[in-house]
């Protein structure tokens, strides 16, 4: 049920994407009960500060320091419904390296004590990645389908 909710969301997304923006970051969101899935998309030189293939110690750390903050701040970044004490995980992560191009891919799982349904889903991404100035956030579940741009911290979407 997750990829069909997923794909909706990401066929959405999908209408309004073109090439990847510096400064962009794509986000997909799916919830249906207490559970859900999460798809995050971005150049990145949003996630670690460049985007050629990582060769030196110096670039390689900063890579591996950028994922993992990506893994460890999401609950931070994409606060759902603060009263449904949600904890989301990541699942996979990748980088698609193409020549001098390069985005970041990362699926994570949620888990919540209470259905974040009715609240508000809060989007704080630029506050730990700052050179995130947009984030197009699709939300779908719950009988909602939604897709809003977001240009600050702390900005919300309803989950109604």
């Amino acid at each position: 049920m997750f990829k069909a909710l997923l794909f909706s969301a990401l066929a959405l997304a999908a209408r309004e994407q073109g090439a990847h923006v510096h400064g962009d970051m794509k986000v997909a969101i799916a919830l249906e009960g207490k559970s859900g899935r999460i798809e995050v998309h971005a150049p990145a030189q949003v996630i670690y500060g460049f985007e050629y293939a990582a060769k030196s110690a110096k670039d390689k750390k900063a890579k591996d320091q950028g994922m993992q903050k990506l893994a460890d701040k999401i609950s931070e970044m994409i606060v759902l419904g603060p009263e449904s004490k949600c904890d989301i995980k990541m699942e996979m992560s990748e980088v698609d390296q193409k020549e001098a191009h390069a985005d970041v891919e990362a699926e994570f799982r949620v888990n919540c004590e209470k259905s974040p349904a009715g609240t508000n889903v809060i989007i704080n991404i630029s506050k730990v990645f700052p050179r995130v100035k947009r984030v197009q956030v699709d939300l779908v579940g719950e009988g909602v389908q939604k897709s809003q741009e977001v240009k600050k911290s702390g900005e919300s979407i309803e989950f109604k």
